[in-house]
């Protein structure tokens, strides 16, 4: 703030001395005003004012004119004390308010975390498509297999029939059978017979169980082709592209952690480098706004105590108070620039302390593979789907353990075990 030149000032009032061997009162006063509002120039009017006070016990019309002047510039200058203090305190809340704002946020640490978590779940939902047609698939093979085991069951619980065929052909009259066979012109344990018509009677007969375990044979053969092809078009339509899709994901997992360890190291040393200078910046605010704290509290002090004086001198005018005794009292009164004026005394806050941060997330609990990172990536997955154990640098250790999925039903059907086809 600019203050009106003081020495032309009072020279204009005639409160210039003209002695020069002993400077009176009113010279001193003078010469305090010339050497500006600063500190030692408070001092110098108050030193003034009161010799001035031991000069004239009744102050005259002169001295109340320069007292008047005096009041309205201890009055601009107890003004410009306090805009310099708000001023200071303004800046000091800004400095602080940038480094309670300087903090460490790991949560989403940058917009490519957000880009593979999205490409992840994207994977996850193509993942889950693919995995639900080739269970779908699974699940008709199952039901046909039950069909084509009831009609395997009819050939697997038949033996093969055991019938060779003699040869040469028998002629008539020749006995074949050992053992007692039943029919005509039986003799003892021999059969005698025509042996045309008895082996076309046997062939036959064998004939029909052969034919009849070879058919449920072929049934079962086909049942089996059927089933074989069910499940290769199972595994080749859906299986193989199920298999390669879970693959993807699982690498995109991988990618997203990855990134984590590598980002969020990233987002580590920025937050500390921020933190680290902006700190600096704080310190140096508060010594700097402690220094002008000091010196404006020296200088409302001596504003406090001019103001008493003038006071003083007023009311020895108005009211005949003794003056000196009032001029004793304000030189002997200790001022507290804080109980005129709270805005004086500054509000200092202290520092934060620096979040724990390493770059390796040995502090921090959104770590992949925490129990943190879990629940902030991978809640919710798709159905046929999970998340794989972490794959990175910086899992974190001990955290929970991947879901086992529901396995997928059988992918053949074992129709007969007594033959391989």
């Amino acid at each position: 703030m600019k203050f009106m030149t003081l020495p032309i000032l009072f020279s204009a009032l005639g409160i210039v001395g003209t002695s020069a061997r002993k400077p009176s009162g009113q010279q001193q006063l003078s010469a305090a005003l010339g050497a500006g509002f600063e500190a030692t120039g408070i001092a110098q009017i108050e030193t003034s004012l009161i010799n001035l006070a031991r000069e004239k016990s009744t102050p005259d019309s002169s001295t109340l004119e320069s007292i008047a002047i005096i009041q309205q510039y201890i009055n601009a200058m107890k003004a410009d004390v306090l805009e310099r203090a708000s001023d200071t305190q303004a800046g000091l809340n800004q400095s602080w308010h940038n480094l309670v704002n300087c903090r460490l946020n790991l949560t989403d640490a940058s917009s490519n975390l957000s880009i593979l978590n999205a490409t992840h779940r994207d994977c996850s939902d193509a993942e889950s498509t693919m995995g639900s047609q080739y269970l779908n698939c699974l699940n008709t093979c199952e039901t046909e297999c039950s069909s084509s085991q009831a009609v395997c069951d009819q050939y697997c619980t038949v033996n093969i029939p055991d019938m060779p065929s003699p040869s040469p052909s028998p002629g008539p009259g020749t006995c074949h059978f050992a053992d007692t066979v039943k029919g005509d012109d039986e003799v003892g344990t021999y059969k005698e017979w025509d042996s045309n018509l008895i082996y076309e009677r046997w062939a036959h007969y064998f004939n029909g169980l052969y034919s009849d375990w070879t058919a449920k044979r072929n049934s079962c053969r086909n049942q089996v082709t059927t089933m074989q092809n069910c499940y290769q078009h199972c595994a080749s339509t859906h299986g193989t592209f199920y298999a390669t899709k879970k693959q993807e994901c699982t690498d995109h997992q991988y990618d997203l952690e990855a990134a984590a360890c590598h980002e969020n190291s990233a987002v580590c040393q920025a937050y500390q480098g921020c933190f680290g200078s902006l700190t600096e910046t704080y310190q140096a605010d508060v010594d700097s706004a402690r220094a002008s704290q000091a010196s404006w509290y020296s200088e409302y002090r001596g504003i406090q105590r001019v103001v008493c004086l003038l006071g003083a001198f007023n009311a020895s005018v108005v009211s005949g108070a003794d003056l000196t005794a009032a001029l004793n009292t304000c030189q002997s009164t200790v001022f507290d620039p804080c109980a005129e004026e709270r805005s004086l005394c500054l509000d200092i806050y202290p520092s934060p302390q620096m979040e724990s941060c390493n770059g390796t997330y040995s502090n921090n609990t959104l770590r992949p593979g925490s129990s943190a990172w879990i629940e902030a990536f991978y809640t919710g997955m798709p159905n046929m789907t999970t998340w794989e154990a972490c794959g990175a640098s910086c899992c974190a250790s001990g955290g929970p353990e991947p879901p086992t999925p529901s396995p997928l039903p059988s992918t053949n059907c074992s129709l007969c075990t007594n033959e391989s086809f």
